[in-house]
């Protein structure tokens, strides 16, 4: 992967059609106490895996607010890059901080901050971080289609008290 093209190849991956691997659980990871995380591999049209890239969400609790991120992926070896992500933050808090540039709340990122990405705040009237119109916000630009029943859900969606 070239820098110049990093940017292309992240677009050229969100519009692809993909789908989850496998069911999303959301687990206490195991580095975090109180937060979640939830992974499938992706696969393409031919229900293929498609190398390197994967679908990732975070859940962290805080003082200030929930945080939730939706995440594609790329993985090679122990290197991991972010493609495309949507973090979830509340309005009142920093949630991203560039060269000359502080964004507080919801925002997306395409592509890494180590090799090329574009930072983009997100308005929205949606509520809550965990709420179910962020993950079809996610996938509506991810273009993670369900199928077999299997779909990105929001932490606690399929919870006993969800």
């Amino acid at each position: 992967m070239h820098k110049d093209t990093w940017l292309d190849d992240c677009r050229q991956w969100c519009q692809r059609i993909k789908f989850l691997s496998e069911d999303v659980e959301w687990s206490e990871k195991p580095s975090h106490s109180g937060w979640l995380e939830a992974t499938s591999m992706l696969l393409d049209d031919r229900r293929v895996t498609i190398p390197h890239l994967y679908f990732k969400g975070e859940f962290q609790p805080g003082r200030m607010g929930e945080r939730v991120s939706y995440g594609l992926m790329y993985r090679e070896g122990k290197e991991k890059r972010r493609v495309f992500m949507l973090e979830v933050w509340p309005e009142h808090e920093r949630s991203h901080r560039e060269k000359g540039m502080d964004m507080f709340g919801p925002h997306l990122h395409l592509g890494d901050e180590r090799l090329a990405q574009v930072t983009k705040k997100v308005r929205s009237s949606i509520s809550g971080a965990t709420e179910r119109r962020w993950v079809e916000r996610f996938v509506r630009h991810a273009r993670i289609v369900s199928n077999s029943g299997r779909s990105i859900s929001t932490p606690f969606e399929d919870d006993l008290f969800g």
